[in-house]
């Protein structure tokens, strides 16, 4: 691994009482403590948007209320993105003001889809619209292979649509066996922690993940996660 790569988590929660990730400032020093002690160099700060729970407006000021306590009194840490996991529901690509949704400074939407068996054409066409107005990432999409990997294809072969994969997935051998064909079609653009918890254990895949999936790839991805990034605004 090059000395100068960035090493970017690109999913977690560590925003202190933001949603069911930190419970508060403490567990959120822990958190970033194992960020610290993995060489992360960039954190994307993903807090649970729902639609069906949460307005914009509210869910921005409560997110920037905890990012204050996070700088305030966490000195050393990562640089930080602040963005959002945003559950899908239908109709969301018309959603008032989505664009405060988006990692800060980019035109990126960080997509949870629904866990559902059965995939509605009219969600897929959807997600597709919005890819030319945003950057979709698909968060983990590890849960998704086993009963939607042609779906998943669909949608990923679409300009402006990527991957992020969760570590822990990658630490599965069959899930990592299911995930490498979209890692080598260059499809993934991002690993996550999904960190919730300050247990140790917890970071412990995303250690992993370079030796698991390959210096080249970790490396491809990695860089892939710092070029649509680009220019986000750093806390």
């Amino acid at each position: 691994m090059s000395d100068n790569l960035r090493i970017i988590d690109f999913h977690s929660h560590i925003l202190p009482c933001a949603d069911h990730g930190s419970d508060g400032i403490n567990t959120t020093r822990k958190q970033i403590s194992l960020m610290n002690n993995a060489g992360v160099d960039t954190a994307v700060l993903t807090p649970h948007f729902y639609p069906d729970r949460h307005s914009v407006s509210h869910f921005t000021a409560e997110i920037n209320a905890t990012a204050e306590e996070l700088i305030d009194k966490c000195k050393v840490r990562p640089r930080i993105c602040i963005g959002a996991e945003i559950l899908y529901c239908e109709g969301i690509e018309y959603m008032e003001n989505i664009n405060e949704l988006c990692i800060r400074g980019t035109d990126i939407l960080l997509l949870e889809l629904p866990l559902s068996p059965m995939w509605h054409r009219s969600m897929i066409y959807e997600i597709k619209r919005m890819a030319t107005k945003h950057t979709i990432v698909l968060a983990h999409v590890d849960r998704y292979v086993e009963d939607h990997n042609a779906e998943l294809l669909w949608l990923l072969s679409t300009d402006r649509i990527y991957a992020q994969i969760n570590a822990s997935a990658l630490s599965k051998r069959g899930y990592r066996h299911a995930l490498m064909p979209y890692i080598e079609e260059g499809y993934v653009c991002a690993i996550g922690s999904d960190l919730h918890s300050s247990d140790k254990k917890a970071y412990r895949n995303f250690i992993k993940t370079e030796k698991l999936i390959g210096t080249d790839h970790y490396n491809k991805i990695m860089a892939r996660s710092a070029e649509i990034l680009g220019n986000a605004t750093l806390l």
